[in-house]
């Protein structure tokens, strides 16, 4: 009898067992940001897909119909940029109430063309749908890397330095206001805010790892630092051990984890969404590195742990070591969804 999946990670690995084995020309398949394809040529055909369902991914008594249009192609961007890829084209599929005006659907498409015009994307097709329950997004997008450039979740080696490119928690910290109303002071609420709703993949610090050789692995954050680490390290065959001390979050997480009695460790490591990189660079290439960030004009990328032998993630502080793998976001955990306390 086949295990019985307990979590989103056992049911992905059990639905891949089930399709079996991939074609020749499926370079990665199930187990990555994206698919990579050999098509023939100088450079490998990226795929990936992602679903926002209301209810659970967005709540529009806060989120509007613009935006939720712009989130779900951004988020599908940030997988093509964790394999150092460029998007190029997208397919909608689209969910919709049929007690709900038409005519709304068209500020999704809207905010769907925005973002598809920022990052050089162009919608080609898709399809759309009733859906009695709530309003359903589902985007795919193709896109290209070079051959030799292409970034896995494979690669990280012992040794090796852990990086992100930006703070941690802030998504997480700006979904915590907006779900409960609070006032928090503007400076600090407008950048967690639009974190969450309207978040900013790294297409450019993508490319910049591939392009010179500088990562042996990389992921971007959409469950958290606790979980997305954990990919990279079961691909890769190799634990990670983060410093407490090196995690970087902004004043406002601080805020908000004080307003909640929560550390902002712990909203930067398990929060989820915040769609930076998190990637893995050999010791001796951190000024080369840093250099390579300085020159394209991108936000120097934070140092937070090292890669170890072993298969799990942890966190050192001064109390000590403890193991932390895969307590991000899991879709299938139900008191994580949006506005449920």
């Amino acid at each position: 009898m086949p295990e019985v999946p307990t979590d989103e990670v056992g049911l992905i690995a059990a639905l891949a067992r089930l399709f079996g084995p991939s074609p020749p020309e499926v370079l990665l398949g199930i187990g990555d940001d994206c698919a990579a394809l050999d098509l023939g040529g100088d450079r490998l055909l990226l795929w990936t897909v992602d679903t926002l369902v209301e209810g659970v991914h967005f709540d529009l008594s806060y989120t509007s119909l613009r935006q939720l249009g712009r989130k779900a192609l951004a988020v599908n961007v940030s997988d093509i940029a964790a394999m150092g890829g460029e998007p190029a084209y997208a397919l909608l599929s689209l969910g919709w109430p049929p007690g709900r005006e038409l005519a709304a659907a068209l500020a999704v498409g809207q905010g769907l063309a925005e973002a598809a015009r920022e990052y050089h994307v162009a919608v080609v097709g898709g399809d759309t749908v009733a859906s009695p329950p709530g309003i359903t997004v589902t985007v795919a997008v193709l896109g290209r890397v070079p051959r030799a450039e292409l970034l896995t979740r494979a690669g990280a080696k012992v040794g090796d330095h852990i990086y992100v490119t930006g703070n941690l928690g802030e998504a997480a910290a700006g979904l915590e206001i907006l779900r409960r109303g609070w006032q928090a002071p503007a400076d600090l609420a407008g950048p967690l805010v639009r974190a969450h709703l309207e978040p900013v993949p790294r297409v450019a610090a993508g490319r910049l790892l591939a392009q010179n050789r500088l990562a042996t692995s990389a992921i971007d954050l959409s469950d958290g630092v606790a979980t997305d680490l954990l990919h990279i390290c079961r691909t890769s065959g190799v634990g990670a051990r983060l410093e407490a001390e090196a995690i970087p979050w902004s004043s406002g997480v601080e805020w908000v984890a004080r307003e909640l009695g929560r550390s902002p460790l712990d909203l930067a490591l398990k929060g989820g969404e915040d769609y930076h990189l998190l990637f893995t660079t050999p010791p001796e290439m951190e000024e080369l590195l840093a250099e390579a960030f300085i020159r394209a004009h991108l936000p120097e990328p934070k140092k937070i742990g090292v890669v170890v032998s072993g298969r799990e993630v942890i966190l050192s502080s001064l109390g000590g070591e403890e193991v932390i793998s895969g307590s991000g976001f899991d879709h299938f955990r139900l008191d994580l969804t949006p506005g449920k306390d």
